[in-house]
């Protein structure tokens, strides 16, 4: 009879036991890897939210952790891994809301990691759901920045100025930026190339790269004579030699180098705009 009451006691002591284990296995992961997320170790966090899947694979709350996995690579840098995570967020979202800002916040790591078109995609797929109205106007407002980072600022002004979006629409500084950007004028690669054909290093000073431009200047200079003197000295086989082998490369690249000169002082111009627009944007946002 004693031993009868011990042996009760030991079942109904380990089936509480199980019974806690079973409870907490699901939450303590999850308390544990928001902990490390609040202390910013996104390694551990990370780790402990993959336990968590790979042992409830097809819990209600996947989606949520794959978004938090997202967002742990995300603030590590690790673009494709965030995407990857946060893709299957979107995939295991229920909900049409959910399933719309978590792609938002794809379309947010897409657009930090350079991938504009697929960005865009991201965002008229949104669109094409319908979601409510913060959602549509995020989804809208980041379709704007997506084609300002592709400096079409054309596209990107008319996306500003839905009803929806009315204070960027109204806003007269915008406005003006986004006329200087529509309307610099950009230098030519192919007038680069053929100063610096005619005279090496005009080129790249055409395009502000006045540095270059004098090294390319004094180094075919300088190269260009030793080829005339072989000539003058009548030592024509070294004087084609040199010509040939050392003179004409250096000749090319200030000609190549002139071209890609151009693009950079275009390049450069076009993201100083984008910058102009961006931090104007931000002002907005934050003064709403």
């Amino acid at each position: 009879m004693y031993l009868n009451r011990i042996t009760l006691s030991i079942l109904l002591l380990i089936t509480l036991l199980f019974y806690n284990d079973s409870t907490s296995a699901e939450e303590c992961p999850l308390t544990l890897a928001d902990h490390f997320t609040t202390l910013g170790n996104y390694e551990a966090a990370i780790t402990e939210y993959k336990r968590f899947l790979f042992f409830h694979p097809e819990d209600v709350q996947a989606a949520k952790v794959y978004h938090k996995i997202g967002y742990a690579y995300r603030e590590q840098g690790l673009w494709q891994e965030a995407i990857l995570a946060m893709r299957n967020a979107v995939l295991h979202a229920d909900d049409k809301d959910t399933k719309s800002e978590y792609q938002l916040n794809l379309a947010v790591i897409l657009l930090a990691s350079q991938n504009y078109d697929l960005a865009r995609l991201e965002l008229i797929r949104v669109a094409l759901r319908n979601p409510s109205g913060t959602l549509h106007q995020r989804a809208l407002f980041l379709q704007a920045v997506a084609f300002i980072y592709q400096f079409r600022w054309k596209e990107a002004q008319e996306i500003l100025s839905d009803e929806t979006l009315l204070t960027y629409a109204t806003d007269e500084r915008l406005d003006t930026l986004f006329n200087i950007a529509i309307n610099q004028k950009k230098k030519s690669t192919r007038v680069a190339k053929v100063l610096s054909a005619i005279l090496p290093g005009t080129g790249q000073i055409y395009a502000g790269n006045w540095r270059g431009g004098l090294n390319a200047f004094l180094l075919n200079g300088a190269l260009g004579f030793v080829a005339v003197d072989g000539i003058l000295d009548q030592n024509y086989l070294d004087a084609f030699m040199w010509t040939y082998y050392i003179f004409l490369r250096y000749y090319r690249g200030n000609v190549s180098r002139a071209g890609r000169a151009v693009d950079e002082f275009n390049e450069n111009a076009s993201r100083r705009a984008a910058d102009n627009i961006l931090k104007r944007l931000q002002t907005i946002t934050e003064t709403q």
